[in-house]
């Protein structure tokens, strides 16, 4: 039996590549959606677990355009990332399926397109 390493990040070659975040709580899921990303091509994501590691995600990386929050998280953790994207990263979007959209990988990868201007 082979055991697959599950993804936590994908680092684009390119260093102007659009960079995103995601909140999640399950390392299945996050490899499930970095994997999707991935397929996009030209992305730069981060997979984190946890609201404190994704804030301290945040607060290391250079810039960041796109944070995707998973359905994982409470109404009270949206709302504080959401406050710390809008004060501290006023460029970055925020994504939020299962809240903004339904929970699908289709509409997932619609919206990071559009919100990033990827093709």
């Amino acid at each position: 039996m082979t055991t697959q390493k599950l993804l936590s990040e994908i680092i684009d070659h390119d260093q102007n590549a659009p960079v995103l975040v995601i909140f999640g709580g399950n390392p299945f899921r996050r490899d499930e959606v970095l994997q999707l990303i991935k397929s996009l091509s030209g992305i730069t994501a981060y997979g984190v677990l946890s609201e404190a590691e994704g804030m301290q995600r945040l607060k290391t990386l250079p810039k960041v355009d796109l944070v995707l929050i998973g359905g994982r998280y409470t109404d009270e953790q949206r709302v504080r990332i959401r406050k710390y994207v809008t004060t501290h990263l006023p460029n970055a979007k925020t994504t939020e399926p299962g809240y903004d959209y339904p929970y699908q990988n289709a509409a997932i990868a619609a919206d990071i397109k559009k919100k990033l201007g990827t093709k």
